[in-house]
């Protein structure tokens, strides 16, 4: 446990699984008072619960980061029972491959609506305590996709990228405030939601030929994310905001 993290609040979203579990447990790890969100509320529990049984401190309850009155009202709640919130983690969020055809109108407001407005609603929401009390991080969950584009996936890739645009310009707003406001972009990352979007029988194939132009020759493991997201939430990060970090054994590099 660390000094600096002993006395904090880090609110979570998407944190039920995958990167956003990861994330929680690292940061409890850590010494933080972890608040765990998640569509799925009985997975955000899990999250808690597993925090607790490790003699963390925590509180869970089911989110949709789209309906931003349930976004400001579970924020207030959490504030009361926690205290105030030092660090938003925003990591809800959708993965789906389709050809940009095919696309339909509504699978393109759910991709944004998810991503870009519930990013905002909970970066909104945690504003005003944060700049009252002159101190606040925020880390943003943007994408590889956001920086090179995906075949099959460009609602994912556009609604990526808005999160970098915002990321970018939250952080130059606020920074006279005492906030920072970073993204990470990772690359593929071996999570439930990355071989959800894989046809049955074909991750094997899918990911070997993935792979096959990443340096590092393999996917990433989401405590390697964590550990970043740790890092940019920490003092070790003070002079960092506005910045995307990418996530992705090299794959930039081609």
């Amino acid at each position: 446990m660390t000094d600096e993290s002993r006395d904090k609040t880090a609110l979570i979203t998407g944190a039920g699984g995958g990167i956003g579990r990861a994330t929680a447990l690292t940061l409890a790890r850590q010494g933080t008072r972890i608040a765990s969100l998640d569509l799925d509320g009985a997975a955000a529990r899990k999250t808690a619960e597993t925090i607790e049984a490790n003699g963390g401190t925590s509180w869970a309850s089911s989110l949709d980061v789209t309906d931003s009155s349930a976004v400001l009202a579970t924020i207030n709640e959490v504030e009361g029972v926690l205290g105030p919130i030092d660090c938003l983690v925003n990591i809800a969020g959708i993965y789906r491959l389709v050809g940009a055809e095919n696309i339909t109108d509504e699978d393109w407001r759910q991709m944004f609506s998810i991503h870009v407005d519930g990013t905002f609603y909970c970066c909104r929401a945690v504003l005003p305590g944060m700049i009252a009390r002159g101190v606040g991080v925020i880390v943003n969950t943007a994408s590889l996709h956001a920086i090179r584009g995906q075949a099959g996936a460009v609602h994912y890739s556009a609604a990526k990228g808005a999160i970098v645009g915002l990321t970018k310009g939250l952080a130059r707003e606020k920074a006279s405030s005492g906030i920072r406001v970073n993204a990470i972009a990772p690359g593929p990352i071996d999570t439930p939601l990355f071989r959800g979007a894989i046809p049955p029988g074909e991750a094997d194939a899918l990911i070997a030929k993935r792979t096959s132009i990443i340096p590092m020759g393999r996917l990433g493991r989401v405590d390697e994310v964590a550990g970043v997201i740790a890092f940019l939430l920490s003092d070790a990060a003070s002079y960092m905001t506005g910045q995307i970090v990418t996530i992705d054994g090299g794959e930039v590099m081609n």
